[in-house]
């Protein structure tokens, strides 16, 4: 029920946060894509608007049934994209190895189950000097105050925003699964609730 509510009013919840900072981090930071692309979690397609024409192929992932819907309403605007849909999770790509220029996940990485494994996954599809592009929001690190509060209502902010976890330390996690960050941003998201506003976004690459 949750999964299908959040599809339904996804892209409503984040119209703020869009306007205020993240459709001018998505313009920014997809730009300069090229080659075959791996979108993952793409939920209702918020980065389509921003993908360039330098793009060869585009494989859309999206594992939840209701978001695909959705984003199969929203690709019909779309047709210039030389995209495609596939089903899987972040922690199963159903892709052989190096297949991949590059791999964007925005707004994924706090709801996965296993960030480790899914980072493990990026990693093995990309190609050598293939590139992550990253959008996230994580754990309130340099405010202890507002970590104590995202600790504190995390196990109910999982269950109401389908597994979404607000104390990851995804800058880490990258790092870990043999990237190196070639560019990040440190910023706050806003037009959303405070405990989710400390936000990470750039580019990582493969090692």
């Amino acid at each position: 029920m949750f999964s299908w509510l959040m599809a339904k009013y996804y892209d409503y919840m984040l119209r703020d946060a869009e306007e205020k900072c993240l459709k001018d981090w998505r313009k920014i930071l997809l730009q300069d894509l090229s080659g075959d692309v791996l979108e993952l979690g793409c939920g209702t397609g918020a980065n389509l608007a921003f993908y360039p024409n330098t793009i060869n192929h585009l494989v859309l992932a999206e594992p939840n049934l209701s978001m695909q819907q959705q984003l199969d309403l929203k690709l019909k605007n779309y047709s210039h994209l030389p995209a495609s849909v596939l089903v899987c999770t972040a922690e199963s790509i159903s892709t052989p190895d190096n297949s991949f220029d590059a791999v964007v996940s925005t707004l994924l990485l706090c709801t996965v189950n296993n960030p480790a494994l899914a980072l493990s996954e990026i990693h093995r599809v990309l190609r050598p000097g293939g590139k992550l592009f990253f959008i996230e929001h994580v754990a309130a690190q340099n405010n202890p105050e507002r970590l104590k509060w995202q600790k504190r209502i995390e196990p109910f902010w999982k269950i109401l925003q389908c597994n979404c976890h607000l104390t990851r330390d995804t800058e880490a996690n990258i790092l870990q699964a043999g990237f190196i960050i070639q560019k990040i941003n440190r910023q706050s998201m806003r037009g959303v609730p405070a405990i989710v506003r400390p936000s990470i976004w750039g580019i990582a690459e493969k090692l």
